[in-house]
């Protein structure tokens, strides 16, 4: 992997695992010694769940190409340059169904890390707004701003919820571990966007390369 990915990747990592951290000791100390041997298993279980979902989430926003602070900033960067296209089913199937694709894991994870998502309402929601936050920050850069994308992204995230279903109904549940607080998965989308979105300037790497 290029110095710019593992430059993107650290800008995801780095505020959600800070986060996690915080939120690890919170609930060591909420919860003091009972059963504290089996609570340190579940918690490092959880700790590598969530460090998939990073993962992924970094990589969905390598993929889509958001925009960040550093577009904003530079002087050369127009408002909406990629265009904003408002028609449905204007971007092709291939197109569609390869959003759907990028947000089934969306879907899938977030009913399998956490308990809360297991609704097909909530995919619903949180799909769309990850999806829509997405979307909104490509208005500054060069990427299109598509309502096709949002509503392919939203479909891929409940389909991905529907596969977890039926996952579930032949495994059960395996590896689950109790949540950290409420709305965890909102949380580290939040902070994982925001962290790419502050903290990422590719500008300022290839200026050093130069």
């Amino acid at each position: 992997m290029s110095i710019f990915g593992w430059y993107s990747l650290g800008c995801v990592m780095i505020p959600c695992l800070l986060i996690q951290i915080l939120l690890i000791v919170k609930s060591q100390r909420l919860r003091g010694n009972k059963n504290r041997d089996i609570r340190k298993k579940e918690l490092g279980l959880h700790f590598i769940q969530v460090c998939i979902f990073l993962i992924y989430i970094w990589m969905v926003l390598e993929v889509t190409g958001i925009g960040l602070l550093s577009d904003i900033l530079r002087s050369e960067t127009k408002l909406l340059a990629g265009g904003v296209n408002l028609i449905p089913f204007d971007s092709g199937v291939r197109g569609y169904i390869l959003n759907i694709i990028m947000l089934m894991p969306f879907g899938f994870l977030t009913a399998f890390i956490w308990k809360e998502c297991r609704n097909v309402w909530r995919a619903l929601a949180s799909g769309m707004g990850f999806s829509l936050l997405i979307e909104f920050t490509q208005l500054f850069n060069y990427r299109t701003t598509d309502i096709d994308d949002l509503a392919a992204n939203t479909c891929g995230a409940v389909i991905g919820y529907l596969i977890w279903k039926v996952f579930h109904r032949i495994f059960g549940d395996i590896m689950q571990t109790d949540r950290l607080c409420k709305n965890e998965e909102i949380l580290y989308v939040l902070a994982a966007m925001g962290g790419t979105f502050l903290l990422f300037n590719p500008y300022l790497l290839l200026s050093f390369y130069n």
